[in-house]
Parts: C-alpha cells; sequence; structure tokens
C-alpha cells in the first residue's frame, strides 16, 4: 500500500515538473487545456496521479481548473503582469545590488563566461540558447545574493508570470538591447558598485513588463478578431 502511494506520489511530483517547464518555456500558451488523458499515456500511469499534479499545479498559480470543462494554463491580464514585473523589478535590483557586495571570485569568473557566451549568440541571433543563458544568468545572480527569503519571493513572482515570461523574450524582446543592459550590469558587479547594479538590474527587468503586456494585447486582440 505505501508502495504504491510513495509510487503515484512521485509519479504526480514528475508531471508537476514535466508540466511546468512546459509552460516556462512558452510550449504551452496561456488558456491551451492539459489533456489529461495525454499525460497519463505520457507517463504510464492512471488518471489519479495526473488529478493530483494538477492540483498542485493548480496550487503554484499555473493553471486554473474549470468546474466540467477542465484545467487550462493560467491566462494572465495586463493588470497582473504590470504587478508581478513591477515587484519583480524591484526584487531583482535587490538581488544585483548584494551580487555585487556578496559574489565570489568563482561566481564572478561564471558570471564573465556566461556573458561572453551571451554575447556570442547575439552575433549569431541564436534566440533560443540565447534566452536559456538568461535564465542562468539571472539564475546565478539570485543564488549570489545570498538570500533564501528574497529567492522565494522571486520564484513566486517566476511562476505568476511564468505562461507569459519565456514566449514574450522569443517575440518581444530585443537580444541586442538585452545583451548591452547586462554589459553595464556585469561591468557594475565587477566593480562592486552596489547602487548601480541595483538600477540597471531594476530599469532592466521592469522592460520585460512592457513586453510581456505587449504580447497579451496581441493574444487579447487575436481572440477578438
Amino acid at each position: 500500500m505505501k508502495n504504491n502511494e510513495s509510487t503515484r506520489t512521485r509519479a504526480a511530483a514528475d508531471i508537476v515538473a514535466a508540466v511546468e517547464r512546459q509552460i516556462l518555456r512558452g510550449e504551452l500558451a496561456p488558456g491551451q487545456r492539459l489533456d489529461e488523458a495525454a499525460l497519463a499515456k505520457a507517463f504510464g500511469v492512471s488518471r489519479t496521479p495526473v488529478r493530483e499534479a494538477v492540483l498542485e499545479l493548480a496550487a503554484l498559480g499555473l493553471v486554473e481548473q474549470r468546474p466540467h470543462r477542465g484545467a487550462f494554463v493560467t491566462e494572465v491580464t495586463l493588470e497582473e503582469i504590470f504587478d508581478v514585473y513591477e515587484v519583480l523589478a524591484e526584487l531583482e535590483g535587490l538581488c544585483a545590488r548584494l551580487a555585487a557586495r556578496r559574489m565570489d571570485e568563482k561566481e564572478r569568473d561564471e558570471l564573465l563566461k556566461l556573458h561572453g557566451r551571451m554575447g556570442k549568440l547575439t552575433a549569431a541571433e541564436d534566440r533560443e540558447q540565447y534566452i536559456a543563458l538568461d535564465y542562468r544568468f539571472h539564475g546565478l545572480l539570485i543564488r549570489a545574493a545570498r538570500n533564501a527569503a528574497l529567492r522565494d519571493h522571486i520564484s513566486t513572482c517566476m511562476r505568476r508570470i511564468a505562461p507569459v515570461r519565456t514566449t514574450s523574450m522569443e517575440l518581444v524582446r530585443n537580444m541586442r538591447a538585452a545583451y548591452a543592459e547586462h554589459e553595464n550590469l556585469v561591468q557594475a558587479i565587477l566593480e562592486g558598485d552596489a547602487e548601480r547594479a541595483e538600477r540597471i538590474m531594476t530599469e532592466h527587468v521592469a522592460l520585460r513588463a512592457e513586453q510581456a503586456k505587449d504580447l497579451v494585447a496581441r493574444w487579447k486582440t487575436r481572440k477578438a478578431a
């Protein structure tokens, strides 16, 4: 009995992780219905762990359950995007400030290498790989801030905007402009200029809000047409 329960719990966790990745990568769009039967087949499990996974995804705010219709990827309103990015800009700005003061030599080397690789991807117009490294770039600064409470708050914000974050970067974000902002940020951090690093990061993240809002506005226009 316990083994069955443990297996079901692991399966549900695997499904949650897989669906969350798809949403974060923009592979599942806002408003898209989750196919529970397909998920059960893909993971070789019954519908029970799938339903448990859906409940967990709903608790995370990534999906919403609609009576008699099923579960759908959460649709994000313009107001929600603005609210979350407004908070996220301040939180990531604080991360940059703390990272400028607390980052060790190994992390500084990693930051420089990441930035260098992103520069090559910018020149090659390789948007997909650039976005993957952008997540690592921001993740490194969050880690280097060495503040667990700050990290948890950022994680919550990221989940709220997950349905539009990656897709907005893929469709709207100007890679060269983003890289230029990173260039100034890296300089400030390596020079230990915490105040400047915070200002650059806050402005950098705030720009994403405008791009994400543009994306949602496009989706709404297409739906209304």
